[in-house]
């Protein structure tokens, strides 16, 4: 099968419990969707497609303007080669934000004073280029949104460790979202402390 993909685009095909999918994933957004081909008992092959993302994610909209001609390109080039069969009405439905047996660790930081929560940091053990820092703010989106929490993406150490010198690449995700930076883990920890001091803090009449 013949297909053009845009610059910054790929395609990895997958074998999913014994399902056949094709994975789109763009450069700097990571993994955009996929379409799953899954075979009937008549002899014909369905094929479904998902877009990457929670549905109140403004950057699944975005992902999907993206896959949307790439399915439809695949679809027809498979079209080509395997038939068409009858029309199944499949849409483009937004996947669950991550996979119910997949892990990713997080840290909620207290507040001293109050006790509440005040910030929430995201750890991309596996995250070294921008749309692997994209794939975890796609997969933890629903749960920083619900706590509501200043939230950055912290990705694993660069170079040799040298403990709390060690660079690590940092992205701001909630409320707001910044580029990637990268930081020691002192610098980080200033920022993060700022942050803290200023929870809660009592009002002090000039």
């Amino acid at each position: 099968m013949n297909i053009s993909l845009p610059p910054g685009i790929s395609v990895r095909k997958e074998l999913l419990q014994g399902v056949h999918t094709y994975v789109f994933r763009h450069v700097e957004l990571g993994d955009l969707g996929r379409i799953v081909l899954q075979g009937l008992p008549n002899g014909q092959c369905h094929l479904s497609s998902e877009v990457a993302g929670d549905p109140d994610d403004p950057l699944t909209t975005i992902r999907k303007e993206m896959l949307v001609p790439l399915c439809e390109q695949l679809t027809g080039s498979m079209e080509a080669v395997l038939g068409k069969g009858e029309p199944s009405g499949s849409s483009l439905p937004p996947s669950s934000p991550r996979s119910s047996t997949e892990v990713v660790e997080s840290k909620i930081i207290p507040c001293e004073r109050c006790g509440n929560n005040a910030a929430l940091l995201i750890f991309a053990d596996k995250a070294t280029i921008p749309a692997d820092f994209e794939d975890y703010a796609r997969k933890m989106y629903q749960k920083y949104t619900e706590l509501n929490l200043p939230t950055w993406i912290i990705g694993p150490p660069i170079g040799e460790l040298a403990e709390s010198m060690t660079p690590t690449q940092v992205m701001k995700v909630w409320p707001e979202r910044s580029d990637i930076v990268t930081m020691t883990a002192d610098e980080f920890n200033v920022d993060l402390d700022t942050l803290l001091d200023k929870h809660c803090h009592p009002y002090e009449p000039d």
